[in-house]
């Protein structure tokens, strides 16, 4: 009489799974790539190399043009910086103040604003007791850890399980 066969699959060791696995991608075949895709790689770099200097990174420009870039970068900057001192110390101008002061007042009440909101944020802070700052951080810390485990728990029971 023979023994009943046993349902269950022989265990392994991990490492003589390893070399199953192994062995057995070493056996596949080759994969070819597309027929095409040889010819269009090489027409893509044919046309990456035949583009004009001024198309390629900073670093494959010859070094002439590299340079002038840098000195012309520094004059610009130079330019707009003595502009810039130029409009703050000599010129007093009424329309020239104008034409300067009307586009930033927006800015300025917008910093106001923002000011006279955080002065009474601090206001409001120092109101309220430290305590209830700090139970309301770990409440706020225990929900989101809470939302973390629930959509990680959804997950395995939607998807990694199926």
């Amino acid at each position: 009489m023979a023994a009943p066969l046993d349902p269950r699959p022989p265990t392994r060791s991990p490492e003589s799974i390893e070399r199953l696995i192994g062995d057995l991608l070493r056996d596949q075949p080759l994969r070819s790539a597309p027929r095409t895709l040889h010819a269009r790689v090489l027409a893509e770099i044919e046309r990456r190399e035949a583009a004009p200097w001024w198309r390629h990174s900073f670093l494959h420009w010859p070094l002439a043009a590299r340079l002038l870039f840098i000195l012309a970068s520094l004059g610009v900057v130079k330019l707009a910086l003595a502009g810039v001192v130029l409009l703050i110390s000599g010129v007093h101008s009424q329309p020239v103040v104008d034409t300067i002061a009307k586009p930033l007042s927006w800015a300025e009440a917008s910093a106001s604003l923002l000011s006279k909101s955080v002065n009474l944020a601090a206001v409001i802070l120092n109101a309220i007791p430290s305590t209830w700052l700090y139970a309301a951080i770990g409440l706020a810390v225990a929900l989101y850890l809470a939302l973390f485990l629930l959509g990680a728990t959804a997950y395995r029971a939607l998807y990694v399980n199926k």
